[in-house]
């Protein structure tokens, strides 16, 4: 099959005869460059026709005025004054002139800027009318002997991570330039200069923290570990739980130094004893207990502080006439105690690492039980919503008494267990025979006395 197309006809190309385009040239008007000057450029500001300068009139201004000054040096910090004052109204001129200085300073180019324009810089930053700007306060912290720091105090201030900071400012400076980088690196040491940090400052460290790269935050967690009193971790539950939930299991842990090791467990520690502290005044202060009682609850909170580097969690169980009595005056981790006619107490739960610890405040018995850590007393003591102090007893465990002495005999008890107390803690003295059988008599009760509920709580089961 043969196919036959039609060719198409294309319009015939114009013939141009260059003595026409050299006619046309001929015919048009001159034309004349005005080429920029440093000189006629100073010389409009002086008399007060800055705003007639073109773009591409400062543009060469500024690439210029470095040779210029090598020729009037007599003139050439004045001048460079003059133009920045012209840039606090200028908004064009001011990015420029701020978008190099933060090259000159930030990366070491030298040759984006006079010398003399550096140097009277201050003139513009001074101003009332810029001075408060964010773009002027990182330059000043970019002038700093101590950039990182004073960058991560600005962010502090601005109450935004680096990630924030750079999005803020990339449109006024170059956000590329390494110390925008570096400076994550000086967020935990300035941090641990604020001596009494607000809530507000310790959001914004957690918020620099999460957005770290592991290495860089494992190195910030350790300064901050080492470098912040136990007092400021006290008032900030916030901080100290963000660091039980991100490096207290798993392998950050071990990336920890020693110290900081330690001193997480002190934290960890002092915030559960803290809450733990707290219920036992608010129940003093709260309920109108018998003297016997009161004594009793003071002892054990005084007693348990010489452990408050070694509490993990805290879970707090309340019978219904304290948790009406007490409100919500005490909100994590607080349940209700299930009524099953046992007398009235409030039930703590301390987790020890490799044990937990029960304890009873009040009614009979009064004692304090040991419990493996393992998976199934986990998830009874830590996960079940509802316990009630017959559940608890029925679940075994070692057991000690709070009779006659109580105080000179538990530490022995735990430290067989391997729980141990913060250092510096008074050891332990030893009873005179009167005491001992003192005790001796008021054990035996007590056991008769445990014996007896824990019968009872069997067949409740």
């Amino acid at each position: 099959m043969n196919f036959q197309f039609s060719i198409p006809s294309l319009p015939e190309t114009p013939q141009c005869s260059p003595n026409q385009l050299i006619q046309l040239a001929s015919n048009l008007p001159d034309a004349t460059i005005s080429i920029p000057s440093v000189d006629k450029i100073l010389e409009a500001i002086e008399q007060g026709k800055a705003d007639q300068v073109s773009k591409l009139d400062w543009v060469y201004c500024i690439h210029a005025k470095a040779q210029w000054d090598q020729q009037n040096l007599d003139r050439c910090r004045k001048t460079s004054a003059a133009i920045w004052k012209v840039a606090i109204s200028n908004l064009w001129l001011q990015h420029q002139l701020l978008w190099r200085l933060a090259l000159y300073y930030g990366d070491q180019q030298k040759q984006v800027l006079a010398q003399s324009l550096v140097e009277s810089f201050d003139i513009f930053a001074n101003s009332d009318l810029v001075s408060h700007l964010l773009p002027v306060q990182i330059i000043r912290a970019l002038w700093s002997e101590q950039a990182g720091r004073e960058l991560a105090k600005i962010a502090c201030e601005q109450r935004v991570n680096r990630t924030e900071l750079l999005n803020n400012i990339r449109e006024y400076l170059p956000v590329w330039i390494p110390l925008f980088s570096k400076f994550t690196e000086d967020i935990t040491p300035y941090f641990t200069t604020i001596r009494s940090p607000n809530q507000q400052q310790v959001k914004w460290l957690l918020s620099c923290l999460d957005e770290m790269l592991e290495s860089q935050q494992t190195k910030a967690v350790n300064h901050l570990l080492t470098n912040v009193s136990n007092n400021i971790a006290s008032n900030h539950s916030l901080l100290v739980d963000w660091l039980r939930h991100n490096y207290r299991n798993g392998e950050k842990w071990y990336k920890l130094s020693d110290p900081a090791r330690q001193r997480l467990r002190e934290w960890i520690g002092g915030i559960n004893y803290g809450d733990f502290q707290k219920l036992v005044n608010l129940i003093l202060n709260k309920l109108d207990l018998p003297d016997f009682e009161s004594n009793r609850l003071c002892s054990r909170r005084d007693f348990w502080a010489n452990y408050s580097n070694r509490f993990e969690r805290l879970r707090i169980l309340l019978p219904k006439t304290s948790q009406i009595a007490i409100g919500y005056q005490i909100q994590d981790d607080v349940d209700l105690l299930e009524d099953d006619g046992s007398d009235p107490t409030e039930v703590c739960i301390f987790d020890f690492g490799e044990w937990f610890v029960v304890e009873f405040f009040r009614g009979g018995g009064g004692e304090t039980r040991l419990f493996p850590k393992n998976s199934t007393n986990e998830q009874i003591l830590f996960g079940e919503s509802t316990l009630s102090v017959k559940r608890i007893r029925c679940l075994g465990g070692d057991r000690h008494d709070h009779v006659y002495l109580w105080q000179e005999f538990s530490p022995t008890w735990l430290k067989n267990h391997g729980i141990l107390p913060n250092p510096n803690t008074q050891p332990s003295r030893n009873p005179i025979a009167e005491k001992l059988r003192k005790r001796e008599h008021s054990l035996e009760s007590w056991k008769r006395e445990i014996e007896r509920l824990e019968r009872e709580a069997k067949a409740y089961a």
